[in-house]
C-alpha cells in the first residue's frame, strides 16, 4: 500500500502521515524533511531554502530521486511529499487542504519547527505565501504542473476545524473501500445561507442521521462551504454520522456565479447562525468569521 500526502503549509500533513504510520504498521517518509537536509547544505531556512531551488534545482533533483527510489524499492509506504502523486505509483492521492489564516496560526503554535520562526501572525502570512508561490513556480517550471490541481489527487480533504484523528479515520474508510467519496469538509466550515424555520425545525427531530451515499453541493470559498438550496439538505449535513461530512464542489443555481466569503458576509445574520449551532450543538465558523471573536480550532498534532 502506498499513499501520498500533499497538502497546503501547515494542513497537518506530518501529523497525518505519522499517524496513519502507527495504524497501518508501514513507513513513513517526510520529503520535506529530505528537502531541509539538503538545503542545510548552505545553512538556509525553509523559505531560503524554497527560493535557493528555484535557481539551483539539484536540490529538486536529490529529493525526487530519493521518493522515486522508495518507489522502485518499497512495496508500501506513506510519504508527505508536493510531488508524491506524481513520482509515486499505485498510491492513494490525498490532499490536505487548509487557508493560510489557520496555517500561520498552526505554525506560531508549533514549538517543533526549528526550521520556521516567524515573529508574528503578519509574518507568518506574508513568509507562508511566499514559500507556496515559490513551489508552485518551481514544479510548473520542471514538471509542468499544478499541484493545488484537484485532477491530481484521489482524496481531498479541508483540515480547517477538522480533529487529526477524524481526518485520519476517513482516509482510512476510503483506503479500506469504505467510502469513495473524494471530498470532505468539517461540519464547522458550513455556511447555511438559509434560516432554520419551524418546518425545517419538525425536519430535524424527526429526520434520521446520514451515511452512505449523501453528498452536499457547495461553493466552497477560502474553505467554507456556503450552501442555500433548502434547510432539509443542510439538516442533513449536520446530523451526518461524522464530524467532515462528503460534498461536492459545484456552482449553485441557488447562488449568483460571483457568490464568494465576502457575498456572504451581506446574506447572514448573526441571529441565523445562533439558531444552526444551537440545533446542531455545532459551532459554525463563519459566525465568528463575520462578526468577530475568532478563535479558530487547530488541528490538534497537526504538522
Amino acid at each position: 500500500m502506498r499513499i501520498t500526502l500533499g497538502g497546503d503549509l501547515g494542513s497537518g500533513k506530518s501529523s497525518v502521515g505519522r499517524r496513519l504510520s502507527q495504524s497501518l504498521g508501514i513507513r513513513y517518509v517526510s520529503a520535506g524533511q529530505l528537502f531541509r537536509e539538503i538545503g542545510q547544505i548552505s545553512n538556509l531556512d525553509a523559505l531560503a531554502t524554497n527560493l535557493e531551488a528555484e535557481s539551483n534545482t539539484d536540490i529538486d533533483a536529490q529529493v525526487d530521486q530519493r521518493t522515486k527510489d522508495l518507489d522502485r524499492d518499497l512495496p508500501d509506504f506513506i510519504i508527505d511529499s508536493r510531488m508524491g502523486w506524481h513520482f509515486v505509483h499505485d498510491a492513494v492521492r490525498v490532499y490536505l487542504s487548509v487557508r493560510p489564516a489557520t496555517a500561520a496560526r498552526r505554525i506560531l503554535q508549533d514549538a517543533t519547527r526549528d526550521t520556521e520562526t516567524y515573529a508574528d501572525f503578519d509574518s507568518a502570512m506574508i513568509m507562508l505565501r511566499r514559500r507556496r508561490e515559490s513551489e508552485r513556480k518551481r514544479y510548473r517550471t520542471l514538471y509542468d504542473v499544478d499541484i493545488e490541481d484537484r485532477a491530481n489527487y484521489d482524496l481531498w480533504l479541508i483540515t480547517d476545524d477538522a480533529n487529526l484523528d477524524d481526518i485520519c479515520r476517513i482516509i482510512l474508510a476510503f483506503i479500506e473501500g469504505r467510502t469513495r467519496h473524494a471530498n470532505w469538509i468539517p461540519k464547522a466550515r458550513l455556511v447555511p445561507l438559509i434560516g432554520l424555520g419551524e418546518p425545517a425545525l419538525a425536519k430535524l427531530v424527526a429526520s434520521p442521521g446520514l451515511a452512505g451515499d449523501f453528498e452536499l453541493p457547495l461553493v466552497v470559498s477560502q474553505n467554507f462551504g456556503l450552501f442555500r438550496n433548502g434547510a432539509d439538505a443542510m439538516i442533513s449535513a449536520l446530523k451526518y454520522e461524522t464530524a467532515l461530512i462528503p460534498y461536492r464542489p459545484s456552482a449553485s443555481p441557488a447562488l449568483p456565479a460571483s457568490a464568494d466569503l465576502n457575498w456572504a458576509r451581506t446574506q447572514v445574520s448573526d441571529s441565523d447562525l445562533r439558531a444552526w449551532e444551537a440545533a446542531f450543538a455545532t459551532p459554525l465558523s463563519i459566525r465568528s468569521e463575520i462578526f468577530g471573536d475568532e478563535s479558530p480550532r487547530k488541528l490538534s498534532q497537526h504538522g
